[in-house]
């Protein structure tokens, strides 16, 4: 009994803790045996439905494989059990309108037609599709069986939708509003030939792209979007900076500027007209963009060229005056030479038409000048001799021809007595001075008066004349004292009237010649220069010497006893039938007087002359053969 007791305390300490009710040990040991086999029970279960409801659903899918579950339907249409293409053909048949319309850009320029098709606007068929025959089909096996209460319950809607390319609207949006947009246009000035005018401005446009755009894509995406979807698409007008009036105001400006222009040089000037001043102009845009005439520096540059060759003034080097033998007796001095800056000359020329524009009126322009300096001054040269000036000089020009021996009996005489060197109170004597006319020193025969006739080539040395009356009047021009001189039988026009002088020899030792002395204080040097253009030449004598101050002053020459001459024409037989040769030139008969009066730096009289001149008339004779 003891032991027994023993024992059953220890089980009720065990099943019965402290604190607790006596029942309540057995209440706990039986939960613990229930609890275990009512969860595995219920997973049994559950394991059981689950393998129901998989085998149900896979018996219902089975049903409706390739088809839309019952009651899903798609833009108010019942797709229950349709297949793919049973259902896109009812979607299309009820949503296809979608696609058909078109959004209208209206402008104030015109309307811009933009068709749904063109950016693929339309129901998403496709996508409802897939849409409705995923409905009821996702999840585990009792996520779709409780879709499928809900389906026979409730049904299911797949909201309809559609599509359409952003990109597209908006890219065929931007490139219609391009056509109707562009930009101000200012107005300019055009250069037509001669005629100038302005252009009219244009008052430019642009379209506000993105608002068009937002809203086109706003109202297109609404399913319930009518047909046509019209959209106002703001304008914005663009003013041109600058109009006619700036344009006519610049046009005035050139008519201004393009007015004659005189260049000056001293008493000299040049004359370039207006369409010459117009032709330097051109338009340019200033900083504020307004166009204005604007002259050319480098054209007018390039039209100075008349004035340039007609200042050109080449420097002179100085030159040794040397006499026969070779020897420095005198220097001619340098002088300076001139051109004209071009460049300069138009720079000043675009400033009085620069003031013209503006309004102010032009004046002529003074020619730019630029002095030129010799190679030899006549500082350098004097250091070997005496700096001598030019104190008289004369120039003859005659036609090269058998008469002279074609300008030899001219120059040569001229190449003879150049370097001439008169000491003072020494007299030159022409027949003295070039020694004898023979064919060995290369004169030729040449024209002569012989009587009532002209010898064309009966003289030897005939013609020299021309370069004894040269010399003549260079010497009567220096103021020296001269001596022997003669007229011409009859007056050549190519000799100063009055001042002739002929040289001849005749067969008995008489003749004519021409001198004169010097007369001054130092010596003198006579310089000749010849040279000769097409079938003309020329003959030149130069006095040098230091001047003494004496002026030189020479009258017009008088004229009285005149009478007029003729041209007769006479038949020959030494001419071929028709041929015609004028063998004789008209000249007047006449009588002359020239005075030259000769003064001292102190205002005395050194020389008076007076000139008489007696010349016969002379007709004209012309030969036809006969």
């Amino acid at each position: 009994m003891g032991e027994n007791a023993c024992a059953m305390t220890v089980l009720e300490e065990t099943l019965q803790p402290l604190g607790e009710p006596a029942g309540t040990a057995v209440t706990s040991v039986r939960k613990a045996r229930i609890l275990p086999r009512l969860v595995i029970g219920f997973l049994v279960g559950f394991a059981i439905a689950v393998g129901l409801a998989a085998a149900g659903l896979y018996a219902y899918d089975a049903t409706y494989d390739g088809r839309v579950l019952p009651g899903v339907r798609a833009a108010g249409i019942d797709l229950s059990g349709d297949d793919r293409t049973e259902a896109t053909a009812a979607l299309t048949a009820k949503l296809g309108g979608i696609a058909d319309g078109a959004v209208i850009i209206r402008t104030v320029a015109g309307d811009i037609t933009i068709p749904y098709d063109s950016f693929a606007r339309h129901a998403d068929i496709s996508g409802m599709v897939d849409e409705a025959f995923a409905v009821g089909r996702t999840g585990n096996p009792l996520d779709r069986a409780l879709w499928l209460v809900r389906l026979a319950r409730d049904g299911a809607t797949v909201e309809p939708r559609l599509t359409l390319d952003a990109g597209a609207l908006s890219g065929a949006i931007e490139s219609g509003l391009e056509r109707f947009s562009f930009p101000a246009v200012d107005s300019r000035v055009v250069v037509d030939g001669k005629r100038i005018y302005a252009t009219k401005a244009v008052t430019g446009r642009y379209f506000d792209v993105p608002t068009a755009a937002a809203a086109a894509y706003q109202q297109a995406s609404a399913l319930d979007a009518p047909s046509q979807i019209v959209i106002d698409a703001p304008v914005t007008r663009l003013a041109p900076a600058h109009g006619e009036i700036e344009a006519d105001v610049a046009i005035a400006a050139a008519d201004r500027m393009a007015a004659d222009v005189a260049v000056t040089l001293g008493s000299d000037h040049w004359m370039f007209k207006a369409p010459t001043v117009r032709d330097w102009l051109h338009y340019e845009f200033r900083a504020d963009g307004t166009a204005w005439p604007v002259a050319d520096p480098a054209a007018i540059a390039a039209s100075l060229a008349k004035v340039a060759k007609a200042v050109q003034v080449d420097a002179v080097s100085a030159i040794y005056l040397k006499s026969k033998s070779g020897q420095i007796v005198g220097v001619a001095p340098s002088k300076d030479g001139r051109q004209l800056d071009a460049a300069a000359t138009a720079a000043a020329i675009v400033n009085v038409l620069d003031g013209r524009g503006a309004g102010t009126p032009g004046a002529p322009v003074p020619a730019v000048i630029t002095t030129l300096a010799p190679k030899l001054s006549t500082a350098e040269a004097a250091k070997h001799g005496p700096v001598m000036s030019k104190l008289g000089s004369w120039k003859t020009w005659f036609p090269v021809s058998e008469r002279n021996f074609f300008g030899a009996n001219i120059w040569l005489p001229a190449q003879i007595i150049d370097g001439t060197v008169l000491r003072p109170g020494q007299r030159f004597e022409w027949w003295s001075a070039i020694g004898p006319v023979t064919p060995a020193r290369g004169f030729g025969p040449g024209g002569f008066i012989a009587g009532d006739h002209t010898e064309p080539t009966g003289a030897l040395g005939g013609g020299m004349c021309s370069s004894s009356t040269t010399l003549f009047n260079a010497a009567l021009r220096a103021g020296l004292q001269m001596g022997a001189r003669s007229n011409h039988t009859y007056y050549i026009s190519r000799y100063p009237l009055g001042l002739d002088a002929t040289v001849s020899k005749t067969a008995g030792g008489g003749g004519q010649t021409m001198s004169f002395t010097n007369d001054m204080r130092t010596s003198i040097v006579i310089r000749s220069f010849r040279y000769r253009a097409a079938g003309k030449g020329w003959v030149r004598y130069e006095i040098w010497g230091i001047p003494d101050g004496r002026q030189v002053s020479l009258s017009r020459a008088s004229v009285s006893n005149l009478r007029k001459a003729t041209t007769n024409t006479v038949v020959v037989s030494t001419l071929p039938r028709g041929a015609r040769q004028q063998t004789e030139f008209p000249s007047n008969g006449m009588d002359t007087s020239v005075t030259r009066v000769v003064r001292s730096a102190s205002g005395s009289v050194l020389h008076r002359d007076v000139y008489r001149s007696h010349y016969v008339l002379w007709n004209g004779r012309i030969e036809v053969g006969g």
